[in-house]
């Protein structure tokens, strides 16, 4: 075993340089020792015994698998050299891993500073809570002020945050601990189910699936198999558990006479438009051009509605903080200002 030290970046780099190298005429292996020399040493031996998986007669795919790459990579690999065109497939692979890493350093970025403000303004509440509040609290007991002040509101309502913020964070840890204990030990097609009942998750999840779905199948059909060949090399991959529990229903519906784009209007993980485009696409005889295309296109939206999203989170974060901090300030002012009012 390997130390899992590849970074999503560094994969998705190293997959692009090498499929850019394959499409040159480059031999895996001449452009595996090339990309090697430019890699710092704990990769470098990495890649040596990748080469040496590969001289034994290991396909690309299982060759990577010990350095701990991205499983869904592994299997964009394991279609490409089923489908026959392996420069292609690596490249695709690199650039998939480098959107999911460019992704993942903004949502980094957007929620750091805002996370880190509000666990301080947390902080500040909590002190507040049991240094001063008491204090004006038991000093504005002794003054007839009305039982239902704003004041008394909120001096209530920021007492409150602290613990509604504990309150969550447990929440959250409890929803990690049942998704690493249960959820994650589930029947793919089960955790699709109660994907699709969460309203925001099952827009992305929809996406995604429709995404995943046309564009291995796509490239299945270029490489000459047939529709039911297709999902045979679906059901037998083992890297994508949803394509693999795909494949082996709709290879069973094929085979009960119902039609592809029928199959696929039965199931509720995929956009409508994709029965259209199959429909279309079979009618014509360019269904592999046309499930690549609509891949993209999907692929683009998927693309928005995640820039859409993390467009929202700094400005909600930074907006949550702002109230709180008027809400501080307003619960030490006010009850500050009713007590010189009744001396």
């Amino acid at each position: 075993m390997f130390k899992k030290n590849w970074s999503l970046q560094q994969q998705g780099v190293f997959l692009v340089r090498l499929g850019n190298l394959l499409d040159k005429g480059y031999s895996l292996s001449q452009a595996i020792e090339f990309l090697e020399i430019q890699e710092p040493l704990s990769h470098r031996h990495d890649l040596q015994r990748c080469l040496s998986r590969l001289r034994s007669g290991f396909p690309f795919y299982k060759s990577l698998e010990p350095l701990h790459f991205h499983t869904e990579a592994i299997g964009y690999l394991f279609f490409a050299e089923q489908h026959g065109d392996l420069p292609r497939g690596i490249t695709e692979a690199g650039r998939m891993l480098l959107h999911k890493s460019a992704y993942l350093q903004r949502l980094r970025k957007a929620s750091s500073y805002p996370l880190f403000l509000l666990c301080f303004m947390m902080m500040m509440l909590t002190m507040i809570q049991h240094v001063l509040l008491p204090q004006f609290i038991h000093l504005s007991s002794s003054f007839p002020i009305h039982r239902f002040s704003i004041s008394r509101l909120l001096v209530q309502t920021v007492s409150f945050i602290p613990s509604l913020f504990i309150f969550v964070c447990i929440t959250i840890l409890v929803f990690l601990l049942v998704y690493f204990a249960w959820f994650r030990k589930l029947s793919t097609m089960a955790q699709i189910n109660i994907w699709m009942k969460i309203p925001l998750v099952r827009t992305f999840m929809k996406l995604y699936y429709t995404h995943l779905f046309a564009l291995q199948f796509s490239h299945l059909l270029h490489g000459g198999l047939s529709i039911y060949e297709s999902l045979q090399v679906f059901e037998r991959q083992e890297k994508v558990p949803f394509l693999r529990e795909e494949g082996r229903w709709m290879k069973e519906q094929l085979v009960k006479g119902t039609p592809l784009d029928t199959i696929i209007a039965s199931r509720p993980c995929y956009e409508q438009e994709l029965t259209l485009v199959i429909r279309h696409g079979q009618s014509n005889g360019e269904l592999a051009n046309e499930l690549f295309h609509y891949s993209q296109f999907v692929f683009q939206a998927m693309e928005e509605r995640i820039e859409k999203w993390m467009r929202l989170i700094q400005p909600i974060l930074l907006s949550l903080i702002g109230l709180l901090v008027v809400c501080m300030y307003l619960a030490i002012l006010l009850p500050m200002f009713e007590t010189m009012n009744e001396l």
